[in-house]
């Protein structure tokens, strides 16, 4: 009975649609313009780096890798031998560069990608974040407080701090010696002796302020971070946080942004900054970091947003959620969608509402 009666309801579905283009006058598909989409990949992208304007590299889900070498206007799949998530990459030159992602994955190329190998490891926790100052010397950070540091390149990876239940998010170093690791609960550490000691810094300005009767409200994780030398430095995070310090940590100053939407990557050059989020947030700053300004048109798209790289002051790139990947050739003020979704109306013909 339960077959016969679905049955039935898709057969009183199917007669009302007929009625209707039955009144409405005979349907035309060709009236219905199909939206142009493209897609490099439709896998999630974590991860983007670029040296010059031609050399590119992507990487996502399911040990995604893709390269270009024309600036964006083509892409390859670079083979990794891996099924995980990479959380992020890196590229010191056009040859040497290094992956991270789940269970201790750490991935190196010697060839720009054309090959990528496995760095064997002790680490089974998910990696996240990974920076390299040159080719020897480059730290990885993850979950349960994992840090881990190469001095040779990947041959070894050596932890440089006890497990702890806090997952780290990134990590940005401004010499052999100075570094910055970011984390959930407002997680701030600093060293000044290339990660053989750890100390914690905060920012005062995101501690509530709360009466004795209200919970207590842990602080907002945090996720990005750049430093444009030993003392000025942004991070980013959760609430649409951007903190910023110029004399190495020592304090944090909160700066208003604009939105409430997580803020997953910072990035400066010259004085220029971008930053992008949850929900295809965006953010620009044209005095060197001091102020920032919500563009929410700029980049067309309510997909997450998780990383951007520029190749120059002017050539740069986006990637996040579902394959998406836009590119702006002026500096961040434009930008253009070549792969993934977009709420562009025209590209559905319906511009005109």
């Amino acid at each position: 009975m339960e077959l016969i009666y679905k049955m039935y309801l898709r057969l009183a579905w199917l007669l009302a649609i007929t009625v209707m283009v039955s009144a409405c006058g005979k349907f035309d598909r060709s009236k219905i313009a199909m939206p142009k989409m493209k897609f490099i990949t439709s896998e999630n992208l974590h991860s983007v780096a670029c040296l010059d304007t031609n050399k590119v590299w992507i990487s996502g889900n399911h040990g995604t890798i893709y390269f270009s070498a024309d600036g964006g206007a083509t892409w390859n799949k670079q083979e990794t031998g891996v099924d995980v998530l990479l959380g992020d990459i890196a590229f010191v030159n056009k040859e040497e560069g290094w992956a991270v992602g789940v269970a201790g994955t750490v991935l190196h190329t010697a060839d720009g990608g054309k090959t990528w190998q496995n760095q064997k490891n002790s680490i089974e926790k998910d990696l996240a974040s990974v920076f390299f100052l040159d080719a020897q010397n480059g730290w990885a950070v993850g979950e349960f407080g994992t840090i881990i540091h190469t001095g040779d390149g990947g041959k070894t990876w050596a932890s440089q701090k006890e497990p702890e239940d806090t997952a780290y998010n990134g990590v940005f170093f401004a010499d052999v010696n100075s570094g910055w690791v970011t984390g959930e609960f407002g997680t701030i550490l600093h060293t000044e002796d290339g990660g053989k000691t750890w100390v914690k810094q905060e920012c005062k300005d995101m501690i509530p302020v709360v009466s004795a009767k209200d919970w207590d409200r842990p602080l907002p994780a945090l996720y990005g971070i750049f430093f444009k030398d030993k003392n000025e430095g942004w991070i980013v995070g959760m609430d649409g946080v951007i903190i910023k310090t110029s004399d190495g940590g020592t304090n944090w100053n909160k700066l208003p942004s604009g939105t409430d939407k997580p803020i997953y990557t910072i990035l400066l050059s010259g004085s220029k900054g971008w930053a992008v989020g949850n929900k295809g947030t965006y953010l620009m700053s044209d005095d060197g970091g001091n102020t920032w300004q919500s563009k929410p048109d700029a980049i067309k798209t309510k997909f997450w947003l998780r990383k951007i790289a520029f190749c120059d002051q002017s050539k740069g790139l986006v990637v996040g959620a579902s394959g998406n990947v836009a590119v702006t050739s002026d500096g961040g003020n434009t930008w253009k969608i070549i792969s993934g979704f977009t709420y562009e109306m025209e590209e559905f013909g319906i511009a005109d509402f």
